[in-house]
C-alpha cells in the first residue's frame, strides 16, 4: 500500500467533466514530487491529445519534460480506475471544518446520505447508485457540501507519449515494458505533510471554488496522530463558489463526482518519463431541477 504526504497539496486539485453519482447526494429523489507554488496543469492542456481517448498524447518524452517543466514535471490526467468508500455526504450553510485547532461540525448541514458500513463508488467513467435521503433537506442556500470517505484510494491507469505506453504497477509506479497492462494500486492519506498535520486547506481550485479537508477518527473527531487517521472528511464549495439555493420550487437536486481530466495524478523525470502515478480528488457539480 502506498502512502503519500508531500504531494497531496499538488493533488487535491481536480478539474472538470464526468461522472455520475446520480442523485444520492441530496436524496431529494440523491507524488512524489514536494509541494509546488503553482497548481497543477491538466495533462491535456499542456500536450496534444491525440484521440478523444483519455491520456493519449503525441509529445515524445523531451517535448513532455519541456511542456511540463513550469508545472514541476507533474500534469492531472484521467484514471481507469477511482475507486472510493463513501461513508456520508451533505450539504452547509457555511464550511463545517473551522476553528483552532480545526475541527468538523454538522451544525449548519443537512445529512443528505449515509452508509454505515460505506458505500464502493468506482468514479473512473461510471454511474453509481447510492442511499438517498428520506427527507427533502430544508429550504436554504448552501454554499459548501461535505463527503467523509475512507482515507484510501483504490487506482489504476496509463498514460501514452508519443506511441510509447506507460501502466501502473501495484505501487503506483509505472511500468513501461511494450504491451504493458495497467495494474489496481492503493494509496492511504494519514498526513498533508511529511510532519503529521491533518488538515488542509481552503485552497482555491484551478477550476473555481475552494476545498477544505479534515483527517479524523471514525467517529469525526480530528486525528490525533496518523495511526488514528481512519476517515478524509472532504468539503467544497458548491458549484465553485455558487450556492445551491434550495426553496419551494425545487423538486430534486443531483450531483456529479467527477475525474476525468484531474482525478488521476502523474508525476515525470526532468527528462519527461513518467515515474509515478497517484490519486487527484474529484469535484462534485450540482444541477437542481
Amino acid at each position: 500500500m502506498k502512502k503519500f504526504r508531500k504531494s497531496f497539496q499538488q493533488r487535491f486539485i481536480s478539474a472538470s467533466s464526468s461522472v455520475a453519482i446520480g442523485a444520492a447526494l441530496l436524496g431529494l429523489t440523491t507524488n512524489t514530487n514536494s509541494a509546488k507554488a503553482s497548481s497543477p496543469a491538466l495533462c491535456k492542456d499542456k500536450l496534444t491529445q491525440t484521440t478523444l481517448q483519455k491520456n493519449i498524447f503525441s509529445e515524445n518524452n523531451t517535448q513532455t519534460a519541456s511542456a511540463l517543466s513550469s508545472f514541476n514535471y507533474y500534469c492531472l490526467g484521467s484514471p481507469d480506475k477511482f475507486e472510493i468508500v463513501i461513508y456520508e455526504m451533505g450539504l452547509c450553510t457555511q464550511n463545517p471544518i473551522s476553528g483552532t485547532p480545526k475541527t468538523f461540525s454538522k451544525d449548519n448541514c443537512e445529512v443528505t446520505m449515509v452508509s454505515t458500513s460505506g458505500s464502493t463508488a468506482d468514479l473512473a467513467g461510471k454511474t453509481v447508485p447510492l442511499p438517498s435521503a428520506s427527507t427533502r433537506p430544508a429550504n436554504a442556500t448552501y454554499t459548501h457540501a461535505y463527503i467523509t470517505i475512507l482515507n484510501e484510494f483504490g487506482l489504476r491507469g496509463s498514460i501514452s507519449l508519443d506511441g510509447s505506453v506507460y501502466c501502473s504497477t501495484n505501487d503506483g509506479g509505472v511500468n513501461s515494458s511494450v504491451g504493458c497492462t495497467a495494474v489496481d494500486h492503493t494509496e492511504e492519506l494519514d498526513s498533508f505533510d511529511e510532519s503529521f498535520e491533518p488538515d488542509f486547506g481552503p485552497e482555491n481550485m484551478p477550476t473555481g471554488g475552494k476545498v477544505s479537508a479534515l483527517l479524523t477518527d471514525s467517529s469525526l473527531t480530528r486525528a490525533a496522530n496518523a495511526s488514528s487517521v481512519t476517515r478524509l472528511v472532504g468539503v467544497f464549495e458548491t458549484n465553485s463558489g455558487s450556492p445551491v439555493v434550495i426553496n419551494d420550487g425545487v423538486n430534486g437536486v443531483e450531483v456529479e463526482l467527477q475525474v476525468s481530466d484531474g482525478g488521476y495524478g502523474i508525476a515525470f523525470t526532468n527528462s519527461g518519463v513518467p515515474e509515478d502515478f497517484g490519486s487527484a480528488p474529484f469535484k462534485p457539480v450540482f444541477n437542481t431541477f
